[in-house]
Formats: structure tokens, sequence, C-alpha cells
């Protein structure tokens, strides 16, 4: 059933807008093209949001690297940190919508992934921009908030990075999302690495003389009210068997949360998270355990580390290289280092002794990776 809003009037009425679904694909399309800020960027990465530059439309993507396309996506895009991201437009009524459509963009993205180059991508750029009567120049240090030109040329180096570690995002966008899509979106973006799935929905209202577009982002998930999460620091750090340790793990906590960063709980402990810009998966620096055991990898007890990727940028695994050789020092840490995993751990009560240095160490990393 069409939905309706309302809207106060200068005559303090209320004057309705009614539902109107786009009659073509391509009304939908073009609206994006036109303001990809519709793809409501606050709401895919809240205090963080997501900016956009338009590479092209129906972008071509071949089957091998070397041959012509066999398909063409609806929309490429990439935001402020060099994230492309691929966007296939649906009517709510098209039938495509509800299974068909994940296939296909699970293609896409494995094929683009292996034939796109940032080159490519920049000489499509340019070239639509130009066209615009924008000059590229212009048009990304708007993306990117007033770099110098020397961050234009970093920021394609790391298109080409994020292209070699298939680190992509799939948005599918309709006026209508159906639930069996929605479901899928959900589950495939929890599971996947690399790749964010996320869906938009646009909805349309209107009456003769207005126009109200409304977006709606399904798929990343809740983080839960701040009762909720105090509710589960007050549950986690009940389980510690000694006062002194609970009170250093709620310190911890409260440096991570002050610094930027967010707690993730999960069944035997909590690890510590940082969004930064350099990589697009979260970052986990910190793992927290109110009792003896071994939890992720090899961690334990409290353990400060990091995954460490090949195809990180340089200056980030510095950054977190510098991070983990600082524990490497200390007469209280053990190495708990793992094949995916450089990380140190420190006893409870050891923690105790040390709580100024773990605090001070944890909130400046944080804060470090997330202005990277």
């Amino acid at each position: 059933m069409p939905e309706r809003i309302y809207i106060s009037t200068e005559e303090g009425t209320l004057k309705a807008l009614n539902e109107t679904q786009f009659s073509k694909e391509d009304e939908l399309q073009a609206l994006i093209a036109e303001y990809p800020e519709l793809l409501d960027g606050e709401q895919i990465r809240p205090g963080d949001p997501r900016r956009w530059i338009l590479i092209t439309r129906e972008k071509g993507i071949a089957s091998s690297p070397g041959e012509g396309a066999r398909w063409a996506v609806d929309h490429l895009i990439i935001d402020q940190n060099a994230v492309p991201t691929l966007v296939e437009v649906k009517r709510g009524k098209n039938p495509e919508i509800r299974r068909s459509i994940v296939g296909q963009m699970l293609e896409y993205a494995a094929h683009a992934s292996e034939t796109w180059s940032a080159a490519d991508l920049r000489s499509d750029f340019e070239e639509q921009t130009r066209a615009g009567g924008v000059e590229p120049g212009d048009a990304l240090a708007d993306l990117l908030q007033g770099s110098e030109e020397s961050d234009v040329d970093r920021f394609w180096d790391l298109v080409s990075t994020n292209l070699a570690a298939k680190r992509l995002r799939l948005l599918f966008v309709a006026d209508d999302i159906p639930d069996p899509l929605a479901e899928v979106v959900t589950f495939l973006n929890a599971q996947m690495q690399n790749i964010e799935v996320l869906a938009v929905e646009i909805k349309r209202f209107e009456d003769e003389a207005a126009q109200t577009l409304v977006p709606r982002v399904i798929g990343r998930g809740t983080a839960g009210s701040s009762s909720s999460r105090a509710a589960k620091r007050g549950a986690f750090l009940e389980r510690f068997e000694s006062k002194e340790a609970s009170n250093v793990a709620n310190r911890l906590l409260e440096a991570a949360e002050q610094s930027g960063a967010y707690v993730y709980y999960g069944n035997v402990g909590v690890s510590i998270r940082v969004n930064c810009p350099a990589r697009q998966q979260p970052i986990t620096v910190a793992w927290l355990y109110p009792h003896p055991c071994i939890g992720w990898m090899r961690a334990r007890d409290f353990s400060f580390g990091a995954s460490i990727r090949d195809e990180d940028l340089p200056e980030l695994r510095v950054k977190l290289e510098q991070w983990v050789d600082q524990f490497a020092e200390d007469n209280f840490t053990e190495d708990v280092s793992s094949s995916d995993t450089k990380a140190w751990a420190v006893s409870h009560d050891a923690a105790v002794r040390h709580e100024q240095v773990l605090t001070d160490r944890l909130g400046s990393i944080i804060s470090e990776l997330k202005s990277m």
C-alpha cells in the first residue's frame, strides 16, 4: 500500500504528499547520477559519512583481463576513502530485484576487481566530469575536502590498492526493497570481509507542486541504544574475578570509546575496533577477556595488537607495526602473535600495575588511526 507523509505549511496546516513509484528505472538512475548524495552516506557510516564522486554510468565489466565488456553496472561511484562502489538500480516492481540481482552483482564484483584498473577509472572520471563542465581536480578536491594535488595522486593509488585487495562496496537501490532482498543483503554484509553489501531504498512522495525523496539504508545492522551498550558493559565487567582487573577493563573501554573506537561484545570477550580511512574494514587493536582462556587467534587476558596486511598502504603498515612493537620492549607482556595477527598479552595482574600506560597507548593509537 502506498505511503504518505505530511509537511507543515506556512499557514499552519498539514499538506499530504503521496508516495509515487518511478515509472522507469532510468528516472531513478538519472537522479542518482546527478545527486549521488541520495545514497545517504551518513546512514551508511554514522559519524563518518560517505561522500561520493560519480566515475561513470553503465561502466563496462569484462569477463577476463584484456577482453571487451560483457556486462555493465548501472553506476560506478567512489567514496572519499577510494572504495569503488557498484550501484545497481531497479524498480521495486521489477521481479529481478528479488533474487537474480544478487547473483548478478556478485558476478560483477568478482570480475570488476580482476579487470578494472585505477588508471581506467581515473580516465572515465575525468572524461565524464569534463563533459559536465567541471574540472576533475575541482571535483576530486570537493570529495577530499580541499586536499592538495599530491593527495589526488595518492587517492588514485589507494583506488588501485583497494581493487587489488578486492575491497569494494555493493549497493542495491530501488524505490521499494523487498524483504527477501533485505535479508540477503544483511546476511552478506555480516559475512563478507572486504566487501560491504547494502541496499538503499529511495521513496518518492509528491503532489502537483512538490517532490520529496526519502532514502533508507538497509543491511548495516543496528549498534543498539546507549542503555543497551551500558547493560552489555556492566554484564561483561561483572564476569571478572578481580575487582581491580574489572576496573582496568572499564578504563580501557572508556579510553577506547572516548578516542572514537567502538566495542564489539562477543560471547567470550570483547574486541576494540577502529574505523580507519586507510582501510575499509574496521581494525581491531585490542581484545579483553574476563577469564583465563584462548580467545581470537591466540589472544588472551588483555591483548593488544592488530592484523597487518600486505595490501595495506605503507603508512598504515608502519603505524600498526609501531603500535605493536611498543609492547615488545615491556617486561610484563607475552607474545601471542599468530599467522594473521601480531599481538601481545598482558595478564590481569600486570594490567592493574600498568593501567595508565595501557590506557594511554590505546587512546593514542585509536586517535592516530582515525586521523589517517
